[in-house]
């Protein structure tokens, strides 16, 4: 099964006991591969591989987006407990990226809890970007998400609809520089 799973999305398919061991064995056993991609609704492909960066961890995408999103309130918070607990609620190249970004973006509502509002609004960008892409993402994406994220919902939020590929764009050239970056640090 090319693209991660989800452990919640396992278990509404098959049974919401299980653990997260039976669950990764599940997904790890090659015997049950085509009958498990069935049960989940996947046709065996993730998607295209130009967007292998976004099936492999459509979370981080999504807090990326978010903190551009929000990157105006971002650069309110920069030092102490305040920075340090929003750093680790939202992580460390998302709030990099929304610094550096953001400052484009609309002031935007995030109702005293802005690694929350960040976390959703991101979700929602990611959904907003997703209703345009081909239904094989989507759902490859989406599976990789845990249930109920702002970004399976529809209809799309319009003012993300207006920003979402900008936004998107950004964030896949972050993780891909990350990812580069990675592999040339070994």
């Amino acid at each position: 099964m090319s693209g991660s799973v989800h452990p919640d999305r396992v278990r509404a398919a098959l049974d919401p006991r299980l653990s997260d061991a039976v669950v990764a064995r599940l997904l790890a056993c090659g015997r049950l591969r085509e009958r498990l991609d069935a049960r989940l609704g996947r046709d065996g492909a993730a998607g295209d591989a130009g967007h292998a960066w976004l099936v492999a961890d459509p979370d981080a995408a999504a807090r990326r987006a978010g903190a551009v999103l929000h990157g105006r309130a971002l650069r309110a918070v920069l030092s102490g407990p305040a920075a340090t607990a929003l750093i680790a609620a939202i992580g460390r190249e998302a709030h990099a990226l929304g610094l550096r970004h953001g400052a484009r973006m609309d002031l935007r509502d995030d109702g005293g809890d802005l690694a929350g509002a960040i976390l959703h609004d991101g979700h929602a960008c990611l959904g907003a970007w997703l209703d345009g892409q081909p239904e094989s993402l989507r759902r490859a994406v989406l599976l990789a998400l845990p249930p109920g994220t702002p970004a399976e919902r529809r209809p799309i939020d319009p003012t993300l609809a207006g920003v979402a590929a900008d936004i998107l764009a950004l964030v896949e050239r972050d993780m891909r520089e990350s990812t580069d970056k990675g592999s040339t640090d070994d």
